[in-house]
């Protein structure tokens, strides 16, 4: 009885109350299993010894995480963890936990509760958006438009998207806008007497999640939201030594003021790059490498974008355009609280096998359509690659499609509608956009560990995992585990903001176990990468005890 009290307590000081629930339970069991192992002929001191063996391999691994947050680099970050045994019970059996309960900000691994609700609620390998041009114009005999013309998107994240690859050229943005014009040529439009519009008003006008920093505006992973993006809302713009400018797709959407040079020899390049939030002027400043700079910038209002560029192709294939390009957007109407809102129940249940998702046409005649891939593709490249803009493009489709409008606050109503049938306790989440960006989305460890054990047992778990980026292999994990028995055994979602770093998704352990589990810092220092190589370390440590 001594060497069991005794054995207890050092796992109560050493755990910092880690895990002691799981060792509590293991004690109590001995006590009451000696009497029936004393029956089988087993001494009391082999009883205790084999005791002690097993007590210890368990709290073994918390002195292991221990440690591991003691390190002074990682000491003042504050941390949540929670790992969970893939078997028959409904949550998962906790192999360790810390924290858990308490709520963090997740960074990207919000993405897995917007994309584990898109395979839920959404026919994803049947899925496809078109994206039209329309008009409530007449066409004359000699090919011309009298009226605008109009773009009308439907959130199609693969408009144009730069993150595509093509077998055998570079990709072209501009390519599915040059589809349809190549259809109005070959309809025999000549010319458009009226304005070209980019209309994306299938989702309200929010071209930003509440809690987002606007620092991070000018920049791809910070481009704005919207119904009709192209090439993820984003332009390149090349400079060189010799003062050349160049931008994909080409066109005048951006004024530059470029007094960038190149650096002198043996000088350390020092370039500057600078677009305010709502300016159209982009600054180049400081010095250049020999091979020039080379960045991408986030548009400011995509639609208009969209149609500048397509009033650009139109004139480029002969056809004239008297107007101007323009925007139509739809404002948000109504004054009801985000969190209120959001807050409001639904009973969800997926919409058929199959769907094209379109703007309504309102009357309006389709000239020309483009329609996309599968959002099963998009999907993968959304985890894989963490993309913001993706993930809240599918937060607002199912805001619209099974809440009341394209909005933000409706798609996280939709996703915490989602994650309450999964059975995510609703006082551990906390969401304002669906990629997140915002600093204002918070979650608890156990949250994110139990929608992956619910995940994992659905018809659409399989596809949901293979999603996610691979240890050592690819996505934001391809230059993580590259070696030793972990490369190629996790799946799991990444996360970072300035003082965030998160892990979240399934290992292999070194037993052939599957596990699911979520490793949240916060409160990191931003200048240095321990957090992260911590989380590692802990993966190890978990994998390596189990």
């Amino acid at each position: 009885m001594l060497t069991q009290a005794i054995l207890l307590c050092r796992a109560k000081i050493y755990t910092r109350g880690m895990d002691v629930r799981l060792i509590t339970a293991f004690v109590i069991a001995f006590l009451f299993s000696a009497p029936a192992v004393a029956e089988k002929n087993k001494s009391a001191s082999e009883v205790a010894a084999q005791s002690v063996a097993q007590a210890e391999k368990v709290s073994s691994l918390a002195f292991r995480i221990e440690a591991i947050l003691a390190d002074p680099a990682v000491a003042q970050a504050h941390v949540g963890i929670r790992v969970v045994r893939m078997d028959g019970n409904p949550r998962g059996t906790e192999v360790y936990a810390f924290n858990d309960a308490q709520l963090f900000a997740p960074a990207s691994n919000t993405k897995l509760l917007t994309t584990a609700a898109a395979y839920a609620l959404l026919p994803v390998a049947n899925l496809r958006w078109r994206t039209q041009l329309a008009t409530l114009g007449e066409v004359d005999a000699k090919g011309h438009l009298h009226g605008d013309l109009y773009l009308l998107g439907a959130g199609d994240p693969t408009f144009g998207r730069r993150t595509e690859t093509k077998p055998d050229a570079a990709p072209d943005p501009t390519a599915p806008l040059r589809e349809m014009v190549d259809q109005l040529a070959a309809a025999g439009i000549t010319a458009i007497d009226g304005d070209v519009i980019g209309d994306d008003s299938y989702f309200a006008d929010e071209p930003y999640g509440s809690g987002r920093s606007w620092d991070d505006l000018q920049w791809p992973y910070g481009a704005p939201v919207s119904a009709l993006t192209l090439n993820d809302n984003t332009v390149e713009l090349n400079l060189m030594p010799d003062r050349t400018a160049s931008w994909i797709p080409a066109g005048s959407y951006y004024a530059l003021s470029n007094t960038m040079h190149g650096a002198e020899a043996g000088e350390k390049p020092q370039p500057g790059i600078e677009r305010r939030p709502g300016s159209l002027l982009v600054r180049a400043w400081g010095t250049m490498a020999p091979s020039g700079f080379h960045t991408q910038l986030a548009v400011e209002e995509p639609a208009k974008f969209a149609a500048v560029v397509l009033r650009q192709l139109l004139t480029a294939r002969g056809i004239a355009v008297s107007g101007v390009a323009t925007a139509n957007h739809r404002w948000i109407e109504g004054s009801a609280d985000f969190v209120a809102e959001a807050k409001e129940s639904l009973l969800l249940a997926r919409l058929g096998d199959e769907m094209v998702i379109a703007a309504p046409l309102q009357g309006r005649p389709m000239l020309a359509s483009h329609l996309s891939p599968l959002a099963a593709e998009d999907l993968v490249m959304t985890n894989k690659t963490s993309n913001n803009l993706h993930a809240d493009l599918y937060l607002k489709l199912l805001g619209r499609v099974y809440g009341r409008d394209g909005s933000f606050a409706q798609g996280v109503r939709v996703v915490k509608s989602f994650l309450a049938q999964a059975g995510v306790l609703p006082e551990d989440i906390v969401l304002f956009d669906g990629s997140g960006e915002s600093h204002g989305d918070l979650v608890t460890p156990r949250a994110l560990t139990t929608l992956l054990v619910y995940g994992a047992r659905q018809s659409w778990g399989s596809a949901w995992w293979d999603s996610l980026p691979v240890g050592g292999v690819d996505g934001t994990l391809a230059n993580r585990f590259t070696s030793g028995p972990l490369k190629g055994k996790v799946y799991a979602k990444t996360g970072t903001l300035d003082e965030v770093n998160s892990l979240s998704g399934y290992m292999t352990a070194a037993s052939g176990n599957t596990l699911a589990f979520s490793i949240l810092v916060n409160n990191r220092r931003p200048e240095s990468a321990a957090a992260r190589e911590a989380i590692d370390r802990i993966v190890e440590a978990v994998a390596a005890a189990n």
